[in-house]
């Protein structure tokens, strides 16, 4: 009898399991389920948490993963990695700005810096790295890239010309930027899995500025400093930074495409570019994706949306899996895809995410009995 192939791509379950766990998670429970299939892992990843470890699952032997010990969000020392490959590198602000190191009670955008992100790029741009990959999502800070640019040797100046701290609150005060002579040398890729602008309802401060631990009055000191940082690298460059994407990480990706040159990208398209995604899917029966929730946001340059997206222009049929489904997202999905929650009862969110991988690894079971009945 014929053994089906099935593509299992998941990405991260936020706090739950990240996606190389997810994947594993969920094979087993396949496999267990229905030994005839032919059950490939392709872990995925859309520029936030977790990107880095998918990164590397998927080209295994071609890079290596290094550590750095760089300033943290709240200049404390963190442990942080890059995986290098050839002379691309990809760093995850997250491992060196991420949120996930900042206890809750010390979330305070003013007093958070991007600047050990910009030394682990400055550590490669020294080694002779010429192409880095910056995935943006999990960041602690709203304080515009000034952090990881000072480390680049940016200066940014208050109104008597003194350097600012590089931080949210240093943000506010800025009347001046310094580029330096000669700017970095490196061609920089920006991912990220939204399309917020720099400013305005839907921008950095507004929308991720309170997730980030700011107060209503700091979000709107936040907002004019980011104006006054459009303002000032447009009167520098040229270049307008109030774009789509540029929101994302408190405003790094627009700081850093209008001082830097950097692209904004979209993350899962860049990520599956990478891995040769469309190559390990072909001749698939199936392919499975997911992550913790699937609702409106999923469409707007999530790491799912777009393994469906390739998936469907082979013709394989999809199927999604989420902890947390909204009912009203699956009335226009497209054909041959369809959606499931892997929660088996009633129960609250902290307990939900605790049983993550053994409710992957549940579900993967009975969907594999299922399949089993087709192959």
């Amino acid at each position: 009898m014929a053994r089906w192939k099935v593509v299992v791509a998941l990405n991260a379950f936020k706090e739950g399991a990240n996606a190389v766990e997810a994947c594993q998670k969920f094979a087993e429970g396949l496999r267990e389920g229905c030994p005839r299939l032919d059950v490939l892992e392709v872990p995925i990843g859309d520029g936030g948490d977790g990107t880095l470890e998918a990164l590397a699952a998927n080209l295994p032997g071609q890079g290596e993963m290094r550590t750095l010990e760089v300033p943290g969000p709240r200049f404390r020392p963190v442990q942080a990695r890059v995986w290098v490959f050839g002379t691309r590198a990809y760093v995850e602000m997250a491992e060196a700005s991420g949120l996930k190191q900042v206890p809750p009670e010390e979330r305070d955008p003013y007093q958070t810096t991007s600047m050990g992100t910009g030394v682990l790029i400055q550590s490669l741009i020294e080694e002779g790295i010429q192409e880095i990959y910056l995935g943006v999502g999990g960041s602690a800070t709203v304080d515009g890239g000034l952090g990881a640019l000072s480390a680049l040797g940016f200066q940014f100046l208050d109104r008597q010309g003194q350097p600012v701290d590089p931080t949210g609150r240093g943000l506010i005060e800025v009347q001046e930027i310094r580029p330096p002579e000669p700017l970095p040398e490196v061609k920089i890729t920006v991912l990220t899995d939204v399309q917020n602008p720099l400013l305005g309802p839907d921008g950095a401060a507004r929308v991720y500025g309170p997730q980030k631990g700011a107060t209503p009055e700091q979000v709107e000191a936040l907002e004019q400093g980011l104006s006054r940082l459009r303002a000032l690298i447009q009167g520098l460059t040229g270049v307008d930074v109030n774009v789509p994407g540029a929101g994302a990480a408190g405003g790094i990706a627009g700081s850093f495409y209008g001082l830097l040159g950097a692209k904004l990208e979209s993350g899962i398209e860049v990520f599956l570019d990478l891995i040769q995604f469309d190559r390990k899917i072909q001749g698939a029966r199936w392919v499975i994706t997911g992550e913790g929730k699937f609702d409106y946001q999923t469409a707007f340059g999530k790491g799912p949306w777009g393994v469906l997206q390739h998936a469907l222009a082979q013709g394989i049929p999809v199927i999604v899996v989420a902890g947390q489904v909204e009912d009203e997202e699956l009335h226009d999905l497209p054909e041959k895809v369809s959606v499931f929650s892997i929660l088996r009862g009633i129960t609250d969110l902290q307990t939900a995410i605790r049983a993550t991988p053994h409710l992957l690894h549940t579900f993967g079971v009975h969907l594999g009995r299922l399949l089993c009945t087709a192959c």
